[in-house]
């Protein structure tokens, strides 16, 4: 005879596990129930969805993890197409169906893992460009301060020593005349290599200004020209100088003559240095429509430019990249043959930039080198900001509120701009990427946008150090956005859509964020904006071809 009393409990228990099933089918969650040994016997809707499987393929397979009763983990589970989301994992033991099993909780925090992330590489950018800036003003300012400290005894040992070979203090007799003459050579070489640390701690600092105005490059040359020419004969070096064609060698450069004429002087030095007893150094002027792919310019319009080539002992390739950085040269140690601070070149290279041109170098080793400055052509019509007319100032006033809020709405500008490039699925591969990989340099960029504008105004027309130093990050994070977007797999038009997106995102959040602004200085800073932005998208395009043609060779000498 049955008990009455362990079929009404029966039927309990039967209520209780619809209730428990209806419930756990219902929840946002996702829940998996497996045995003790981790086979599953049931998954809810929420659960396939997140696995990417139906309840029948996981019904009976493995659970894949450890599920430890009253863990708190956090997971990272593999879709079955392969994309990976992160869960957060809870385990507790429960019956079901009459039988011990454990229950698995799985909470998708996959948006809010990449938001953390986000947050957590903004921070580390933020936290690694102001220790660099504080570095970078430190160093600078004590080489300033030692350059100064070191002109001011270096001037008198050269002095006295002129004093002395004027017989002030007596006649000398042959030997000590050619003492004397060493230390006022050897004073004035040291001399000339302090005031190039200084030259660099100044530019570094921002406190170096350029005089803005019309030069000729027949001018120049000549002065150059002149200076070294006694330094060739006695090398025995051919010094050619050939003048730029048209009347009165007329080619026009805009920017300061003083400064491109200390640039030449130390491209015809250098090349002087390193081409044998013999041999020949040419100098010419030209112009040209656009300088060649490696020039950073942030120019429109026409170029001129000085060449100055040597048939001297070359630069190996792989020393090229290193030849610009502060105290390099390509002969290292203390034997090297040639004297020098290895400032002359980075000095030249940041004057030539702080005019809005370039330095570039070609070189083979055993055939010499051709060292060429890119300067804007008077007249042409710069990339940068337009702060240079009468009424700069007045039109920028406001800009750098403007600059203040993107900065502030980066983060959902950027999260704004990774959505619509996974919306229209640029590349095959960018809606497998995660956030990082697909946000890449773009944080920075927009941060760096932001401190431009800032500057744009704070300078009112007038040469800044800050917004050099930004054009200068802008240029870099260009190049390096688009050699990883190569690596990625895009293409051109891909990587021109991008930017597009980035334009548009940037106009749709200032003017739904910067209500309070004016109108016409919104526009003003639009301008600003969408110039930079065409210059990042050009430079980003041909670090993609340079980085795509370099892994089509490396991909083909791996197969040979």
């Amino acid at each position: 005879m049955t008990d009455p009393s362990s079929n009404t409990t029966l039927a309990t228990n039967r209520r209780a596990q619809t209730n428990l099933r209806t419930i756990v089918e219902r929840m946002v969650d996702g829940i998996v129930v497996a045995t003790l040994e981790g086979v599953i016997r049931f998954a809810n809707p929420a659960a396939e969805q997140l696995f990417g499987r139906s309840s029948q393929e996981l019904v009976g397979s493995q659970i894949g993890f450890p599920a430890v009763a009253g863990e708190r983990a956090e997971i990272e589970v593999v879709q079955a197409g392969g994309t990976p989301i992160s869960a957060e994992l809870r385990v507790v033991d429960i019956d079901w169906e009459g039988e011990p099993a454990r229950l698995v909780m799985l909470r998708d925090i996959t948006l809010r893992k990449r938001a953390e992330e986000h947050a957590a590489q903004l921070e580390q950018e933020r936290i690694a460009r102001a220790e660099a800036e504080a570095a970078s003003h430190a160093k600078s300012d004590f080489l300033a301060m030692m350059s100064h400290e070191l002109r001011t005894p270096l001037n008198a040992v050269i002095g006295y020593s002129e004093l002395l070979d004027l017989d002030i203090a007596g006649p000398l007799n042959d030997d000590q005349r050619r003492h004397i003459s060493r230390i006022r050579e050897c004073g004035k070489h040291l001399l000339s290599l302090v005031n190039e640390v200084l030259d660099l701690a100044k530019i570094e600092a921002g406190r170096l200004s350029l005089q803005s105005g019309v030069g000729r490059l027949g001018t120049i040359a000549d002065a150059a020209a002149s200076l070294v020419q006694a330094s060739a004969d006695a090398r025995g070096i051919s010094l050619i100088t050939r003048p730029p064609s048209g009347a009165g060698g007329g080619l026009f450069f805009r920017g300061d003559e003083d400064r491109a004429r200390q640039i030449l002087i130390n491209l015809v030095n250098n090349a002087l240095k390193f081409t044998p007893v013999g041999g020949t150094v040419s100098v010419d002027c030209g112009e040209a429509e656009m300088p060649p792919a490696e020039a950073r310019v942030t120019v429109e319009g026409s170029w001129v430019f000085i060449r100055v080539s040597d048939t001297g002992i070359g630069i190996p390739a792989d020393q090229i990249p290193h030849i610009f950085e502060p105290f390099t040269q390509v002969a290292r140690g203390h034997t090297r043959p040639r004297d020098g601070s290895g400032l002359g070149l980075t000095i030249s290279r940041r004057l030539a930039r702080m005019m809005r041109g370039d330095l570039t170098v070609r070189s083979e080793p055993g055939k010499g080198s051709v060292f060429t400055l890119w300067l804007p052509a008077a007249g042409a019509e710069t990339a940068a900001p337009p702060s240079e007319s009468r009424d700069g100032a007045n039109r920028l006033q406001g800009v750098a509120e403007v600059g203040e809020i993107l900065i502030r709405e980066a983060g959902p500008l950027l999260s704004a701009f990774v959505a619509r490039i996974r919306a229209e699925n640029l590349a095959e591969a960018a809606i497998r990427l995660r956030y990082s990989q697909l946000a890449d340099h773009i944080a920075t960029y927009i941060g760096d946008l932001g401190t431009v504008l800032v500057a744009v105004e704070e300078a009112r027309g007038q040469p800044s150090g800050l917004l050099a130093d930004g054009t200068e990050i802008q240029r870099l994070l260009a190049e390096r956005h688009g050699a990883q977007r190569a690596r990625l797999g895009w293409t051109a038009d891909d990587l021109r859509r991008e930017w597009e997106l980035l334009d548009d995102e940037i106009e749709r959040t200032l003017r739904r964020c910067a209500t309070g602004v004016p109108a016409r200085t919104i526009e003003e800073a639009l301008t600003i904006i969408h110039r930079f932005n065409g210059h990042a998208e050009e430079l980003s395009r041909r670090a993609l071809t340079r980085e795509a043609r370099e892994l089509g060779h490396r991909r083909k000498a791996s197969t040979t």
